[in-house]
């Protein structure tokens, strides 16, 4: 058994409305973009940021609020590192102070990263392989969208987000299901166009994914626990937009006060919109208090993962 036992993020300081960028761009409609992504403001990495200066703030201030540098593992999710090697994971091993005694590697996933990298590090704990793992997702979007480009700019922030992990006797992390649809990895791709590698989003496609698959994924989880909707607490599904949030909640038949959105004043960040929730709810001192909470990712890939954290009387 496991739990976390404290979070941390950090978003892009450069700042951009959604009222600025439609200012740049006079043909974009502000009332239409607004009611279809829900993003009134996005964060971005200024000049003298990159994903990993930023994994380096929120793994620090997640370690202080541990008190003590005794983890074991470092699991990094990005799919935008300033570098294709070394392994970040490695890097930020030497950064954080940690113990050389440590196993470190990096997750290449998107917006379901997170689900993905805690089954791997409850993994790692429950085999005893590990007794405390750090989890750091970043993601640096931005440097793939286009000042132009309607369908992604309104929507992708910048940020990262970290999670340490330990053994628990009280809290439950599982169980986890994982669905892949590899044929529509085409609907969401960073693709190079005129020597420049940009990021083009099927909107409806990425939307018909997810209407089809991510609740059928929740019920089968459900059914996997043996619980049912109302044995769940809180839902806590991937921040994609607006519109993909409401329809999955209409279709779930999900009660507004069990269900999280909070897209509004952060902008899609890939595999950080979970953790990001989750600081929130610690920091609100609230995440335990909820007897059970459904954590769904779901996106680029196509991939999705969800999991159910409980705790134990």
């Amino acid at each position: 058994m496991t739990k976390i036992v404290c979070s941390h993020y950090v978003l892009g300081s450069k700042k951009e409305s959604l009222e600025e960028i439609c200012k740049e761009n006079p043909g974009w409609d502000q009332n239409k973009l607004l009611q279809k992504t829900g993003v009134k403001l996005r964060h971005i990495l200024s000049e003298t940021e990159s994903p990993e200066t930023l994994s380096i703030r929120a793994g620090k201030e997640c370690l202080n609020k541990l008190g003590n540098k005794d983890v074991d593992g470092i699991i990094y999710v990005t799919q935008s590192p300033s570098n294709p090697l070394p392994t970040r994971a490695c890097m930020l091993q030497n950064e954080l102070g940690v113990s050389s005694n440590c196993l470190a590697f990096d997750i290449n996933q998107g917006c379901a990263g997170f689900v993905y990298a805690l089954s791997l590090a409850n993994s790692l704990i429950n085999s005893n392989l590990a007794n405390r793992v750090l989890i750091i997702c970043a993601d640096y979007y931005s440097k793939y969208i286009s000042k132009h480009d309607r369908t992604c700019r309104p929507i992708f922030s910048d940020a990262a987000a970290a999670v340490i992990i330990e053994k628990s006797k009280k809290f439950l992390i599982g169980p986890f299901i994982f669905k892949t649809d590899g044929s529509g990895g085409e609907s969401l791709i960073v693709k190079e166009k005129n020597g420049i590698q940009s990021l083009y989003m099927d909107g409806p496609e990425v939307l018909k994914f997810s209407l089809k698959l991510v609740p059928q994924a929740t019920y089968e989880l459900l059914r996997k626990a043996k619980m049912d909707f109302e044995d769940i607490d809180l839902f806590i599904f991937h921040q994609a937009s607006a519109v993909v949030l409401n329809k999955l909640q209409k279709k779930l038949n999900i009660d507004s006060s069990k269900w999280i959105k909070t897209i509004e004043y952060f902008g899609n960040t890939v595999s950080a919109t979970i953790p990001i929730v989750l600081n929130d709810l610690q920091k609100s001192n609230s995440l335990h208090k909820y007897k059970n909470i459904l954590l769904m990712g779901f996106g680029v890939g196509l991939s999705e993962a969800g999991c159910i954290i409980s705790s134990k009387d």
